[in-house]
């Protein structure tokens, strides 16, 4: 739900500038997503780890839709 509400809020930008604030966001959610992801290989935990992964990957293909916005350009995000 979290990655659709930020997909919605990249097509709604009206210029660069309105997107500054969910960069940064969505670069500590990256982050934290690594260092779970340490944790949880750490641990030993697969299962989680996986599950951690998809997650990273959805905040990598935000970052990337976000460098790439155009104004009304829709966002595709690829699973």
């Amino acid at each position: 739900m979290e990655v659709l509400e930020t997909r919605e809020e990249i097509e709604d930008a009206e210029q660069e500038e309105d997107l500054q604030g969910l960069r940064e966001r969505n670069e500590r959610r990256i982050e934290e997503a690594e260092e779970v992801l340490e944790r949880m290989f750490a641990e030993d935990d697969l299962e989680g780890a996986r599950m951690e992964a998809v997650r990273l990957r959805y905040w990598i293909n935000i970052k990337e839709s976000l460098h790439a916005w155009e104004k009304g350009k829709p966002v595709v995000l690829v699973h």
